[in-house]
């Protein structure tokens, strides 16, 4: 077996997780028993919950561990919002409504071909009645459809997010890391069953991202844009101000760096068009100029 690749893994997460620093050590271990052969038999290959508000790279870690250990993210990572599953007749959209049908488990399950990751999104949110599933994926590494078919879920990584503590982090921002992690999952054990904490291999509270984190992101989205703007003709490098006004118009208190590649695209593709339709030049230096960005030659 080589090792090369699943060795790569904290250098991997390091370079793309940005502001939570702590979190790579708590998920790398899990992973790597899983790539190994060493995660427990008739179990997924490991179960995170990660708390925090929105915003701040729950779903993101998620994306970059199956992008390194499958590749095709679009394929291997099912993604389930659990606002979508809050009553008892949502069962029925997971597993199926009747004897010949699956739900949206067999259907993802079929284009994952059987391994991945399952991101339960929200999970305060979900019905207890599906909680009872979740608690039978976590447990027992399968989940039955309205088909009577059983799926083999112990090849998946299961990863549930909760926004739990949400609104209290506002107040607990200049606090140490340790004393948010206690008050956070102190939280979840009053919200969520205790039986449900239980069965994660790891919990993660992801803080708050501070103003250099942000930077840090929107340099790195801003690169990308950079780089399809180039495939595409148009030569451009960040000048004075831009960070400014992509932190100033990517950031939120409540949403944190959600806006943020939808704001950089949109700063950004604005200037090629203007530049674009009154004939001046698409490419050189994008600078700040009265809230927007304009192309300087």
């Amino acid at each position: 077996m080589n090792f090369d690749h699943i060795k790569a893994l904290p250098g991997f997460l390091e370079e793309r997780i940005i502001g939570q620093d702590h979190v790579i050590p708590k998920v790398v271990p899990i992973v790597q028993n899983g790539e190994l052969g060493l995660a427990d038999p008739g179990r997924p290959k490991g179960t995170f919950l990660f708390l925090g508000p929105t915003g701040v790279g729950k779903t993101e870690t998620t994306l970059l561990l199956c992008e390194h250990v499958f590749g095709d993210v679009q394929k291997h990572c099912i993604r389930l919002d659990m606002s979508e599953y809050q009553n008892q007749e949502s069962l029925g959209l997971l597993l199926g409504k009747d004897e010949g049908s699956r739900g949206n488990m067999g259907r993802f399950y079929d284009r994952a071909q059987g391994r991945g990751f399952i991101l339960f999104d929200e999970i305060e949110k979900a019905h207890p009645r599906v909680l009872d599933i979740f608690l039978q994926v976590l447990d027992a590494g399968r989940i039955t459809v309205a088909s009577g078919e059983t799926l083999n879920l112990c090849d998946f990584y299961i990863v549930a997010t909760s926004n739990i503590g949400a609104e209290a982090l506002m107040e607990l921002k200049n606090s140490p890391l340790a004393t948010v992690e206690r008050f956070i999952e102190d939280l979840a054990a009053a919200e969520l069953r205790p039986e449900v904490l239980a069965r994660f291999n790891v919990r993660c509270v992801f803080q708050k991202l501070g103003y250099e984190a942000q930077k840090r992101i929107a340099t790195i989205m801003l690169k990308k844009e950079m780089k399809l703007l180039k495939a595409k003709g148009y030569h451009l490098e960040i000048g004075a101000g831009v960070l400014d006004i992509m932190i100033a118009n990517g950031v939120e208190p409540r949403l944190g760096v959600r806006r943020m590649r939808g704001t950089v695209e949109a700063f950004c593709r604005e200037a090629v068009r203007k530049s674009l339709l009154s004939g001046q030049p698409t490419s050189g230096t994008l600078v700040a100029h009265h809230g927007s960005l304009v192309i300087l030659a």
